[in-house]
């Protein structure tokens, strides 16, 4: 057996012994480490880091305490072990605090409750829940997932092959199919809540975590518009949840859309400076299509049209399930090796392609001027538990010269993006090349995907090679313009 490293320290993520050293960060999963306690000039000089009481301890009678991993607006997280078992878990305890309210404690035990009903290999298993003996605090059980979340896999490996990234992606979708199915919105979802397992049999394993969770503090509970309720992110929350509306899977999905842009692209669609101008940006402005954000990043044209489609204001717009996100989302790579089709699938090699911030809460590398909006935004929190509203204003026009207005309404039609696709779909019905046909009507979607012409078009163009894209987009075609395709598309998918 290998020698034991004596100074005892190991990786509060994957477990690991620590090679002897300063170094910040875990040479095996990349975690962030803990600095450790400052060089002191004599003995008994220099101060010792606070020891958590709960290290040590037993909870519940089962499980022991072994390192504090990370903490937060709602509570610690620790690594633990089931001592029947003698088994690695992850055990989360609430905050003190939140045990007053008989309300929390009853959603809480609730949801913990649906999310150990979640039996799915790409969502994180719920071992147990309920009260610890000692004090009484409540606490979940969790299997303890060792890996990289994608926040670092983004930080340390971008750019991600499309097809790598339609895999990783696929499999959260298949997490949330399952957890919708049950009634179970995940509210939270972003790149930290995303674990990669490097497994011999399937490499690039994910496990979403905290499912269910941010639902229990959600602002819908009165007593929970506190500073330390959690009910999102703000880079990641879709509009809905941004201006307090009506939430449903669709939320889910909308966040997806957001991943799905900063994997491709490195960069997040909305950034700012706080969370609200962030959360004014999400339910107002249109994101920055991705090929244009990044334009050295050979991103396909149907990515770019699945990404801007799922970032769809209208939650009626996006795909309407994660099983149909799922179905998307593999039907790419298919679509880009088919026979004919030119487009990479793939972003270049490393260092090939500037560097971007890829972790919320960064400044933008060339912030816009702000601009003031109408529109109530009741915000949401942030991963700290930042819970903000506010109200904010239209933009005023600057008075403009009379003989400018000609010249203006003519630049606003041509940057139309409704007119723009429209030029694109007749280019692509004129076009004698199908190859150059597709490449036009994947363009049209992108700069708008509510074009059901182009996604009927694109339809009939795949029938042939890729039966199971074309049923998608004859779909997509049928939901956008019933009057207009919805007979036709029946008749085209009718089983023979």
């Amino acid at each position: 057996m290998p020698a034991k490293d004596s100074s005892g320290a190991t990786c509060p993520r994957c477990a690991r012994s620590l090679p002897p050293g300063s170094a910040k960060v875990c040479v095996y999963c990349g975690a962030a480490l803990a600095p450790g306690p400052a060089a002191s000039a004599g003995p008994g000089f220099g101060r010792r880091p606070a020891r958590d009481p709960l290290i040590g301890e037993t909870v519940a009678g089962r499980f022991k305490v072994e390192e504090l991993i990370g903490q937060g607006g709602m509570g610690k997280v620790y690594r633990a072990r089931h001592l029947a078992l003698d088994r690695l878990v992850c055990l989360k305890m609430l905050k003190p605090t939140l045990l007053e309210d008989s309300s929390v404690v009853g959603r809480f035990e609730r949801e913990a409750l649906a999310a150990s009903r979640l039996n799915h290999p790409n969502s994180v298993q719920v071992l147990d829940f309920g009260r610890n003996d000692g004090d009484g605090s409540l606490y979940i059980v969790m299997e303890y997932v060792q890996g990289k979340d994608l926040r670092l896999v983004l930080r340390d490996e971008w750019p991600i092959a499309e097809e790598r990234l339609c895999n990783i992606m696929a499999q959260v979708l298949a997490a949330l199919g399952e957890a919708h199915a049950h009634n179970v919105i995940h509210r939270d979802l972003k790149p930290e809540n995303v674990m990669l397992e490097q497994r011999r049999d399937q490499p690039d394993l994910v496990k979403v975590l905290d499912f269910g969770i941010a639902k229990v503090l959600d602002s819908d509970l009165p007593s929970l518009t506190r500073i330390d309720a959690v009910c999102g992110t703000p880079q990641y929350m879709a509009p809905e949840q941004a201006t307090g509306s009506r939430l449903d899977g669709r939320c889910d999905l909308y966040a997806v859309g957001i991943m799905l842009y900063q994997m491709v692209t490195a960069e997040l669609p909305f950034d700012g400076p706080n969370s609200m101008d962030v959360l004014t940006r999400q339910v107002n402005e249109a994101p920055v299509p991705p090929r244009r954000k990044q334009p050295n990043a050979p991103i396909s044209a149907a990515m770019e049209a699945l990404i801007l489609r799922a970032l769809s204001k209208d939650p009626a717009l996006r795909p309407q399930s994660a099983e149909e996100f799922r179905q998307f989302l593999l039907a790419i790579p298919r679509r880009n090796t088919a026979p004919g089709r030119q487009e990479p699938s793939a972003t270049p090699a490393r260092g090939t392609l500037p560097r971007t911030s890829v972790l919320p809460g960064e400044p933008p590398p060339d912030p816009a001027p702000a601009t003031h909006w109408v529109g109530k935004v009741a915000a949401g929190c942030a991963i700290v538990g930042l819970a903000t509203a506010a109200t904010t204003l239209r933009p005023r026009a600057a008075p403009r010269p009379a003989g400018m207005a000609a010249t203006t309404a003519a630049a606003r039609t041509t940057d139309d993006p409704g007119v723009q696709a429209r030029d694109l779909v007749r280019r692509a019905a004129q076009a004698s090349d199908q190859a150059a046909a597709r490449d036009l009507l994947g363009r049209a979607i992108a700069i708008d995907p509510q074009n059901a012409e182009a996604h009927f078009r694109l339809g009939a163009l795949l029938a042939g090679s890729d039966p199971a894209g074309a049923r998608i987009e004859y779909r997509t075609a049928k939901r956008l313009d019933p009057a207009r395709y919805g007979a036709e598309v029946d008749e085209l998918l009718k089983e023979p």
